[in-house]
């Protein structure tokens, strides 16, 4: 378990802790967020990073920087096709929802984009990733999820990879979290559950990128923590270029920067944790 500055919570002891992770999303889509998400490494404020191995910046800079920062944090493979950095979009969100719905998506295609994403990000990283979740949540989409399966079956199928749900850890959200467990994130949990692919127990993080007060909605996804739960962010140390969410992840950054951070975790009786190290066979 990661505690906060090393130590274990003052509320609890080790044994009762419930472990959580908390997984920064986007890494290596610029430098504003590879900046806050090394710096938040460093204080072990973060047990997960999801990367961009498609984005420009990854084999020569990104990848580099955070083999030396990751510790024992879960580093990920954040499968895109909507991201188009400095090239077109392969698809907008919306377009391969539709496309998706009605299973009109090219499966090898699909294949092609996978393991390159997943060739660029072992040769950054210089191993497997931890596990495999989408950017915009594209690998629970229909078509694209039965891909990850195969992929993850026949590329490694000896290696321990988790894979995200969204399955809200709170059955009273609504909005947005049930949106994207009706977009596939309930049949994902299903289909892991059924190939034996270890995934997270709840999911939160979701919100519309647009509270000043991300304090409060962090507060609320605490009240929900259970072992397993996965919590979602994305900060940056500065104000992006190209960035629709810019300005929200820098206010996200400064709380998760917080002395306020620690002690909600503390209160709340948590500990942020690797995915990958938790038991959760009970």
């Amino acid at each position: 378990m990661i505690h906060p500055n090393g130590t274990p919570s003052t509320l609890r002891s080790l044994s009762t802790l419930i472990p959580i992770a908390l997984c920064a999303d986007d890494y290596a889509q610029n430098q504003a967020i590879d900046d806050g998400i090394l710096s938040l490494l460093v204080e072990q404020r973060l047990s997960a990073v999801s990367c961009f191995s498609a984005a420009p910046r990854w084999l020569q800079q990104s990848a580099p920087a955070l083999r030396e920062a990751a510790g024992a944090a879960d580093v990920g493979l954040h499968f895109n096709l909507t991201e188009g950095f400095a090239d077109a979009a392969p698809y907008r969100l919306r377009s391969l929802i539709l496309r998706s719905l009605f299973t009109r998506l090219d499966s090898q295609w699909l294949h092609r984009q996978l393991n390159s994403q997943l060739d660029a990000f072992e040769a950054g990283f210089g191993k497997a990733p931890a596990f495999i979740d989408g950017h915009q949540h594209v690998h629970q989409l229909p078509g694209v999820r039965q891909v990850l399966l195969q992929v993850l079956e026949s590329r490694y199928a000896d290696s321990p990879i988790w894979v995200r749900n969204t399955v809200p850890a709170s059955a009273a959200w609504r909005g947005k979290p049930v949106i994207l467990k009706l977009l596939g994130g309930a049949m994902t949990a299903t289909a892991l559950r059924g190939a034996g692919v270890f995934s997270n127990r709840g999911f939160a993080g979701v919100y519309g990128f647009d509270r000043m007060d991300y304090a409060a909605c962090f507060a609320e996804w605490l009240r929900a923590a259970a072992p397993g739960m996965l919590i979602m962010c994305h900060p940056a140390a500065a104000v992006g270029s190209d960035d629709e969410i810019a300005a929200q992840r820098l206010v996200e950054y400064r709380f998760l920067k917080s002395p306020e951070f620690f002690r909600m975790l503390q209160g709340a009786g948590v500990a942020l944790t690797p995915l990958s190290t938790m038991d959760l066979a009970s």
